[in-house]
């Protein structure tokens, strides 16, 4: 699937920098790697956000993760912008967290209510990770694209990154004047976005195949785009 610009994504995208620009957050005018990455960064959380506005009539405790994960999505972008690095991975690990979520409780409503009624109950990251190896729609798919693996690897680097930071000036003045827009910092920060929109949209297209093989095909595509072409093989021969 050739990766030809889609025409609401790319009018979506500029308007998003022209938000953007008008809050000062990107410079007039924009660095063409900056503008470069924005565009990549804007592409994988689109098509994230994409799902809850086309998941149709899903019950409660499945539609809230999708919202969720939404929800982290929409923030992204700015934050990169503005060199908050570990915020952007906490929002990215956030999808990662939420995606799982979404697969499990879709199928468990009693647990979810449980979780809901009892403040002490929850399951582990650790419980999510194991049902999406055992589910039946992955155990078809995680041995000719490794999407769950890919999740739980991009899960550990975010983790990595979100506890590896000091702060190094205690007058909070200084230490923020030193968090600012870094394009090789950008660059990564991007590259770890596209992993998880790669790995997050597969899980999703699985659990999802007949709705969204019923999506417009604008919206299908603008998804699918996002997955290697490994991964839309698999999806395609389901």
């Amino acid at each position: 699937m050739a990766r030809r610009p889609i025409p609401s994504v790319a009018d979506d995208f500029a308007s998003v920098i022209s938000f953007l620009t008008d809050q000062g957050i990107v410079p007039a005018p924009a660095p063409a790697k900056l503008l470069e990455n924005a565009k990549r960064i804007h592409r994988a959380s689109f098509s994230l956000i994409l799902w809850r506005f086309r998941l149709k009539r899903i019950p409660q405790h499945g539609k809230v993760f999708i919202e969720e994960v939404a929800s982290d999505a929409l923030q992204i972008l700015p934050q990169v912008l503005m060199g908050y690095g570990k915020t952007t991975k906490l929002l990215t690990r956030g999808i990662v967290e939420n995606t799982l979520r979404h697969l499990y409780f879709s199928d468990h409503p009693i647990e979810f209510e449980r979780m809901n009624r009892e403040q002490k109950w929850y399951v582990s990251l650790e419980d999510l990770f194991d049902y999406a190896k055992i589910h039946p729609a992955f155990l078809r798919t995680e041995s000719r694209f490794d999407a769950i693996s890919r999740l739980a690897s991009l899960h550990s680097d975010l983790s990595a990154g979100v506890h590896g930071r000091q702060v190094q000036d205690l007058e909070m003045r200084l230490a923020l004047k030193k968090i600012a827009y870094s394009p090789a910092e950008a660059a990564k920060q991007t590259q770890l976005i596209e992993r998880c929109a790669q790995s997050a949209n597969f899980v999703l297209a699985v659990f999802h195949q007949e709705r969204l093989a019923h999506f417009q095909s604008e919206d299908r595509r603008i998804i699918l785009q996002t997955i290697p072409p490994r991964g839309r093989q698999v999806w395609t021969h389901l």
